[in-house]
């Protein structure tokens, strides 16, 4: 699919419709050409690289987080945030956000009671559907023309021909501060319900002036409860909604803490109900099992 959009979709969208084919044949021979001149030029600022340090790009383990330079919806009204993201408790995970930043010291008891005081200064916030890893070349260069993973966190919508898109919310694994490169500790599971920017102005009433700006982007997030022992004979580990007084816990974060996305598999049990489908099964199914073999990169980290 990805190939389909680089070499058809966007050839296509390049041409005026007439002729096509040459257009677009010609469109990409350019590209080519101006993908193999910026190499060069990357190549010639940082300099070669001795042959031993070169990795090949398959095996790299590295990613950074790319995100496009607009939102994908400017203003959403916060009442259509927790409606059709489902992020119910949207504005109180943000105050709490707000005074944990401010004032990194206090404990959780001290930190609700601050956080009741907060007074959100806006009604609507700018959201993005995705967020795109890139990889990193073996000369450390973020190679923005490899998405190697994205998380989706879009409601459901109707395309052209007025039928409904199931609303995507994807799991991921996020650090929780003390998180190393490979191995669960530190990690846990979440699911991505929105992420969104705040104004400049709703910043700077916010969060205290300091050395340390505040993050760019945000994300709303409903954890799953931490990594145990994996099951003795799949070696998998299982998870499930972290539930406190009947209701999902979630908190804001930076989405900088998120390491990738992460498939769940459910615990079907002995059969699998007919009205689970792959975009209910999140909010259907209550316990999951960390799936390591979607990928390398997944089976580094959590193995």
């Amino acid at each position: 699919e990805r190939l389909h959009i680089d070499l058809t979709k966007d050839a296509y969208r390049a041409t005026n419709h007439k002729d096509e084919y040459t257009q677009m044949t010609l469109w990409l021979e350019r590209r080519e050409k101006i993908l193999w001149h910026d190499n060069f030029v990357q190549w010639r600022l940082v300099g070669d690289i001795a042959p031993q340090e070169i990795i090949p790009p398959d095996m790299d383990y590295r990613r950074a987080i790319k995100m496009t330079k607009h939102p994908t919806i400017k203003r959403v009204q916060l009442d259509r945030i927790v409606r059709e993201y489902g992020a119910t408790f949207f504005t109180e995970a943000l105050a709490r956000y707000v005074v944990g930043r401010n004032q990194p010291g206090l404990s959780a008891a001290q930190l609700e009671r601050e956080a009741a005081h907060i007074i959100i200064p806006f009604d609507t916030v700018a959201t993005f559907h995705r967020i795109k890893f890139n990889s990193i070349n073996a000369r450390g260069i973020q190679d923005l023309s490899v998405t190697v993973d994205s998380v989706h966190c879009q409601p459901s919508q109707e395309d052209k021909r007025g039928h409904m898109i199931p609303a995507r919310f994807d799991t991921v694994l996020v650090n929780e501060g003390d998180g190393g490169t490979t191995g669960v500790d530190g990690y846990r599971v979440a699911q991505v319900r929105v992420v969104f920017t705040l104004t400049n102005q709703a910043s700077n009433v916010l969060f205290r002036a300091g050395p340390a700006q505040p993050p760019t982007h945000l994300a709303y997030v409903e954890w799953f409860t931490p990594f145990q022992q994996p099951e003795s004979h799949h070696g998998l580990y299982k998870v499930a909604r972290l539930i406190r007084h009947g209701e999902r816990l979630a908190s804001i974060i930076n989405i900088s803490d998120i390491r990738r996305s992460i498939h769940l598999i459910p615990n079907f049990g002995v059969a699998a109900p007919r009205e689970w489908t792959s975009s209910t099964v999140l909010e259907c199914c209550s316990t999951f099992f960390v799936n390591p073999f979607s990928d390398r990169h997944a089976y580094l980290t959590l193995v």
